[in-house]
C-alpha cells in the first residue's frame, strides 16, 4: 500500500449545535466535499449569578466537524458552513482552519482533491477573523467544569469538551499510575489573540497542569476563523448579551486593542505564574495519525515504542463523500481512531517517516498523517 504526499492543506473544524449538525453535513457532502469526521461532544456554559457559582455548568450538547480540505475550498467550505448553521447569531457555533506542515495519505484514504468542491460564495457578509488561536487542554475525566469555568472568567467563549484517551505519562508515574485512569477529557477554547495570554494562563492554573500526571495544555494558530459559542446563561432578557456587545465594539475598533485586562497587568499571581516556566516548551509540533479503529492500538504501541512519550486517542466518524444514505438522511460511517502527539520540531520528520513505513508495511486501509504548528505547550516537565 502506498503512501501519498500532499501539501496545501487546511484543517477545519466546526463545532456546531446538535441539531444543526445533519444539515450542514449534508449540504457540505452534496457540495462535493470528499469527508467529514465527526464526534459528540458538549459546550459549558456558566450562569450569571453568584450563587449559581456552585452548581454544576450548563452542558449542551454539540458535534465537532474536521475535515481535511485544500486551502484553497478552505474559504467556501468555511462560508457555506456558516451560512448553513448560521453561525453569525449568538451561540450558533464556530468555525476554524488550521493550516497542515504536511499531510500523507493511504490509496484508500477519501482524499480532498482541489477543484472538486462545487460551493459558490453566496454572501459578502461573513468576515473570518485572522487573529484568533485555539488553546485545547487535556485533563482528567470530570476535572473539565472547572477549568471552563475559569476560561470563561478571564474572557474565552463557550469552551468545547469532547472525551479522549491518554496514554505514555500514566506509565512513567510509578506507584501514582494506579491512580490515574486512561480516560481524559479534552477542552478546546478558540480566543482572540488579545486575550490569549490571560485564558492560559487561567486555564493551566485552573487545571494545575504544572503537577505530575494533571494534564497538558498548548496552543494551535487558527488562518482564519469565526465563534460564536454561548459561555454565559443569562436568566433575564437583554437585547445583548455582553460577548456580542464586545464583539461589536471589536468591528467599530476594527481591532481588538480597546480592551484593557487589568487582572493580567496587576495581578501579583497573574505576573508570577507568567515567569513561572517550568514545563513550557515551545515549538512543537502536533502529529495526528488517523487509522481505522481496528488498527488504533496496534499503532499506539508502535508510536510510543519508537520513543514518542504520551499520545491521545480521540474516536472519530468517518463520513466518506460517497457513502450510501439511510432512509433517514444519514450518510453511512465507519469508526476511526485519531492519535494525536506533540514532538519537538527536529524529530518530527524523523516520526512522520517511521510512521509512514509502518503503515505501508502493515497496510494500515484508510489512514492519512497529517501535522499542525504547536508555538506553546505546558505541562508538569518539559516535552524536549
Amino acid at each position: 500500500m502506498a503512501i501519498d504526499t500532499l501539501s496545501g492543506y487546511s484543517r477545519v473544524t466546526a463545532i456546531l449545535p446538535r441539531q444543526s449538525t445533519l444539515k450542514v453535513l449534508k449540504e457540505v457532502m452534496d457540495s462535493g466535499a470528499a469527508h467529514a469526521m465527526t464526534t459528540g461532544g458538549r459546550g459549558s456554559i456558566i450562569q450569571e449569578n453568584w450563587y449559581q457559582s456552585l452548581l454544576p455548568t450548563l452542558s449542551p450538547e454539540h458535534d465537532m466537524l474536521r475535515f481535511l480540505a485544500p486551502t484553497s475550498d478552505t474559504d467556501h467550505l468555511m462560508e457555506q458552513i456558516a451560512l448553513v448553521g448560521n453561525l453569525r447569531h449568538y451561540g450558533g457555533g464556530s468555525i476554524f482552519a488550521t493550516p497542515c506542515l504536511d499531510l500523507s495519505c493511504s490509496e484508500t484514504f477519501p482524499v480532498w482533491h482541489p477543484g472538486e468542491y462545487t460551493f459558490e460564495s453566496v454572501s459578502f457578509d461573513i468576515v473570518f477573523k485572522q487573529d484568533l488561536t485555539a488553546i485545547i487542554l487535556v485533563t482528567d475525566r470530570n476535572s473539565a467544569d472547572g477549568i471552563c469555568r475559569a476560561a470563561i472568567k478571564a474572557g474565552a467563549q463557550g469552551p468545547s469538551i469532547t472525551f479522549v484517551r491518554g496514554y505514555g505519562l500514566r506509565d512513567r508515574l510509578g506507584l501514582l499510575r494506579i491512580t490515574k485512569s486512561h480516560d481524559k477529557e479534552m477542552i478546546t477554547v478558540v480566543v482572540d489573540k488579545y486575550d490569549l495570554d490571560a485564558i492560559f494562563q487561567a486555564m493551566a492554573q485552573a487545571g494545575r497542569v504544572d503537577q505530575p500526571g494533571r494534564g497538558l495544555i498548548y496552543q494551535v494558530p487558527i488562518s482564519k476563523g469565526l465563534t460564536n459559542l454561548a459561555s454565559v446563561f443569562q436568566a433575564r432578557k437583554h437585547s445583548a448579551s455582553i460577548q456580542q456587545i464586545i464583539r461589536a465594539i471589536d468591528d467599530l475598533q476594527g481591532n481588538t486593542d480597546w480592551r484593557a485586562n487589568q487582572l493580567l497587568i496587576h495581578d501579583p499571581k497573574a505576573e508570577e505564574f507568567a515567569a513561572n516556566t517550568q514545563g513550557v516548551t515551545k515549538n512543537l509540533i502536533s502529529l495526528n495519525v488517523i487509522a481505522r479503529r481496528k488498527d488504533v492500538e496496534m499503532l499506539l504501541q508502535y508510536i510510543l515504542g519508537i520513543g514518542v512519550k504520551g499520545a491521545s486517542v480521540s474516536n472519530w466518524r468517518l463520513i466518506e463523500g460517497d457513502a450510501a444514505e439511510t432512509k433517514g438522511g444519514s450518510r453511512i460511517n465507519h469508526e476511526v481512531g485519531c492519535l494525536t502527539m506533540l514532538v519537538p520540531r527536529s524529530k518530527s520528520a524523523s516520526l512522520v517517516e517511521q510512521i509512514r513505513d509502518r503503515l505501508e508495511e502493515n497496510d494500515y486501509r484508510g489512514s492519512c498523517i497529517f501535522s499542525t504548528e504547536v508555538p506553546v505547550a505546558k505541562t508538569f516537565t518539559k516535552m524536549a
